[in-house]
């Protein structure tokens, strides 16, 4: 792929300065949408959290499962139970709902959506990952899928929105 090691050096270093600016936004965005979360007012009902935990302990499962390890045997090798795993997580499933509220409020209120060339792309990079046609991607995710998409997409845009408020401010 290179001719020189001079040439490998500076790709890497590249590389290298590319990621550390990705992280430098990613934190600057972080930062702004925890200071958004914590200036709202809002009421999560209890169930809201459960069902967030419940889905958090799943989504832990199923990493772990492509690892080779089941959850019972990962409770058996840490000592730890399915209660004291959504007893700990508890904190960060209402951190997430939060911020996923906070965010959807702000898409809504600047009325943020996304254009039909930005869906298709996404579609497209769907389609990309899968080797799949876009079109099988569209018809496989279905409309309520479509809609999850954009909701996500609007969401992503308000965290921009906020970091890029944040900054100026």
């Amino acid at each position: 792929e290179f001719d020189t090691l001079e040439e490998y050096k500076a790709d890497v270093k590249a590389k290298i300065k590319e990621q550390k600016a990705a992280d430098g936004k990613r934190n600057q965005e972080d930062q702004a949408v925890e200071q958004a979360v914590k200036n709202a007012e809002y009421e999560i009902p209890q169930p809201m959290i459960d069902t967030q935990t419940t889905q958090m302990v799943e989504d832990f499962a199923q990493r772990i499962q492509s690892q080779g390890i089941t959850l019972e045997q990962y409770f058996q090798f840490t000592g730890q139970s399915v209660e004291k795993m959504m007893e700990d997580m508890k904190p960060q499933a209402l951190k997430r709902i939060q911020t996923r509220l906070v965010l959807e409020k702000v898409a809504e209120a600047e009325n943020i959506q996304p254009s039909e060339e930005e869906i298709t792309e996404e579609i497209q990079k769907m389609a990309d990952a899968y080797k799949m046609e876009a079109d099988k991607i569209r018809e496989a995710i279905g409309e309520s899928g479509l809609e999850q998409m954009k909701k996500d997409m609007a969401v992503q845009k308000a965290v921009t929105l906020v970091a890029d408020a944040a900054v100026e401010a």
